[in-house]
Formats: structure tokens, sequence, C-alpha cells
């Protein structure tokens, strides 16, 4: 572990408040009442329409209006601007974020960049202009409809640079939302595929913060938390997604791993899988999905031959017993199911090779190169050699 009883000192961030249940979201109006008449709701079209006849009839009755600014795929810069725009021209009291984690990223992005002006270009990290979000954003409401990234609770969010051939954040904890409402009941139509590779995000977004350099008592409680509810239940709701129990879990161990990596970090999968979807457009989860087992792998594999012995590997050991719900005598044999289990789960949910999406050889180098800039790589509990890391692309892709 990489604190001492006697050391303790972290901060701990995350949404002021979390309403989370089934069919909550019959509360929106109420929630809506605190902060004013004029709403500009962020989202997907096909996250919204779902619910756009429920929604109307909600504030139609608390006498409220409401502009729209669809996220089509990931949100790029010009989306940002045009919805801040918006948002200006409309003189709105507040965002209300609805969809997966792209919508989510996107209304957050934009509530900040209402109060704090400029292009979202000019706070993103590495191609920005290095501008500081200074002011609170505008009340901002987010409403996840898948259950992966966990943005709901975090302090970034994830924009698209189609010049640049990368996706960066723009971060600050004046972005993190006033309110989270997680409905599970909102996901139960969510497709077989997207809800496998959102789940396996969230997946690693807990195996990778209750690994990281970063790990705090409070996450590394969480995370494990989390990790037995989503491994109890991810495979079996893609099979049966109507399971509004199985969603539950789901949806409550997304919602655990953003609180986790908002305070601990991630790790080496988050540090490949921005360049890796800025250069190749490849879903972020699937990047998750086919990196995972593999960067486990080479995490243990460097523990094992290290000297002194790595204080983190007891606690692959543990997830790979809470895993396997076995009790090994050996610490190695116990490390090794979880290189297993995230072999198993990826080849059950038919994560394919990221061959399939282009990605080649001869975008390694570059790749490694932008990934080793990345703060999440920085939270790896090793530092992987850059042989280390060609191995981990190569093996995604064979």
């Amino acid at each position: 572990m990489q604190y001492l009883a006697d050391e303790l000192k972290f901060d701990f961030l995350t949404t002021p408040q979390i309403i989370f249940g089934i069919g909550r979201f019959k509360e929106i109006g109420d929630i809506l009442t605190n902060y004013g008449k004029r709403i500009l709701v962020v989202g997907s079209k096909s996250a919204f329409s779902d619910i756009k006849d429920n929604f109307e009839s909600l504030i139609t009755k608390k006498k409220m209006n409401y502009d729209l600014h669809y996220i089509t795929g990931e949100p790029d810069i010009q989306q940002i601007d045009d919805g801040v725009a918006l948002g200006l021209k409309q003189k709105v009291d507040i965002v209300l974020g609805i969809g997966g984690g792209s919508a989510v990223d996107a209304g957050k992005a934009i509530a900040g960049l209402i109060t704090n002006g400029g292009s979202a270009k000019d706070y993103m990290e590495i191609i920005g202009k290095g501008s500081k979000i200074r002011k609170e954003s505008i009340p901002y409401i987010a409403i996840p409809t898948t259950a992966g990234t966990g943005s709901e609770v975090t302090k970034n969010a994830v924009i698209s640079s189609k010049e640049d051939g990368l996706k960066a954040s723009i971060r600050s904890s004046f972005l993190i939302p006033k309110i989270a409402l997680i409905d599970p009941k909102l996901m139960v139509n969510v497709s077989p595929e997207v809800t496998a590779y959102c789940g396996l995000d969230a997946l690693t977004q807990l195996i990778e913060s209750y690994t990281s350099i970063k790990a705090q008592p409070i996450t590394d409680s969480l995370a494990i938390l989390g990790i037995r509810r989503i491994t109890k239940s991810l495979i079996y709701v893609c099979e049966n997604g109507q399971d509004i129990s199985a969603r539950e879990d789901v949806a409550f161990a997304a919602l655990l791993s953003g609180i986790c990596l908002a305070n601990a970090g991630l790790g080496a999968v988050h540090g490949f899988a921005s360049p890796i979807g800025g250069m190749l457009g490849i879903p972020h989860g699937v990047v998750c999905g086919a990196l995972l087992a593999h960067v486990v792998e080479e995490n243990i594999k460097q523990m094992v031959a290290e000297i002194p012995f790595n204080e983190t590997l007891a606690k692959y050991a543990t997830l790979g017993e809470l895993i396997a719900n076995l009790v090994f005598d050996d610490i190695r044999e116990a490390a090794d199911r979880v290189i297993e289990y995230t072999e198993q789960i990826s080849r059950l949910l038919k994560v394919p090779k990221l061959s399939k999406y282009g990605l080649t050889d001869k975008h390694f180098e570059k790749i490694i190169e932008k990934a080793k800039k990345s703060s999440s790589m920085r939270y790896n509990p090793v530092r992987l050699s850059d042989e280390a890391l060609y191995r981990i692309l190569l093996k995604s892709v064979q």
C-alpha cells in the first residue's frame, strides 16, 4: 500500500450532492426550481429523446423553459464553443447534462466557460494556452444515462481536438457538478455493446485508482466496493439489460469509479487512452478493454522483479482474492488472477483488437511519446519502460 496509518495526508473532492436511486429522475423539476427558470440542456440525441416527454412534463409544471444543445459523438472544441454561445445568448440560469460521459463532460465544460469566457481550447491541457478556470461555473447538474466514466463526480472534462489529433482535459474544481443525479432506470435501454464498453471503463478506473501511487484509504475502500459490484453484475447486465438490480450495481460502481479517479488518479491504460482515442477515434471503453489485462501484466511483472518488494503487488493480490473468492498462499498466484480475470472479461464481452480500428505498429512511437506526458501515466504504480509500453500496444493489436 502507498500510505501508513500514522502518515495519513490526502485531499478529497466530489460532487456536493449525489442523488442516487431507481426512479429518482422524477425529482428533477423540484431540483431545478432552486436555480432559476431558463435551462440549457446539453445531451446526446438518443439519450434525451428517451426522456424528452417526461422531462418536459416535469419542468412545465414548474413554469420553466429550456434550450437544447445536442452533442454528437465525443465533444470537440467547436461543439463546446457553440454550446457556450447558445447559453450566453439565451441567458440561461443552469446547465443540465444528460447522456453518456461525452454529454456530461460537454455540459461541464460549457457551464464553466459561460462564466469564464474564451474558447474551450484556451483551457485544454497540453494543447491549450494554459488558461485557468478561475470563476465558479454556472450551476450544473449531471445526469448520466450510461454507467462508465463517472464524469458526474469529477473535475475534468475531456474534449477532442481534431486539429491536434488528441483528446485533452479542461480541469478545475470549479467544474465539479453541483448535483449528480444517477437513476439506473434511465440506463435499461442502453445496448449490450455500449453497456460492455462503458462498464470496462468503470472497471479499469476502479482497478487503476486502487493501484495508483496516489491511492488513499477512502478511495481504496470505495474502489473495493465498486469492484465487488461490477464483477458481480457487468457480464450479466450485458445479457440481461432490463434487469434493474444489475443496472443498479454497475451504475453504482461507475459512480464510485469517478470518485476514486478524481482523488487517486489512474494509470497506464488511461495514459494510452487519450492519444489512441485522439489519433484514431477508437471508443474509450474499447481502448480500456483492449489494454487493461496487458497493463496489469506488465505492472505485476515489473513488481515481481523489483527489489525491494513493491507494496502495490499486495493490492493486486487482494484484488485477485476478491475476484476469485479464494485465499492464496502465494502472493504472485493471487495477483495473477487479476490478469486472468481482465483477459477473460474482455474476451467474454467481445472487445476487438485495436487493429480493427486501424492501429498498427507505425503509430506506436508517437502514441508512447504522447502517453508518457499524461498525468495518468505518472500515477501508474511502476514506471514502465518504452519497451514495456511497446509490448502492451503490440498485444492489443495481435
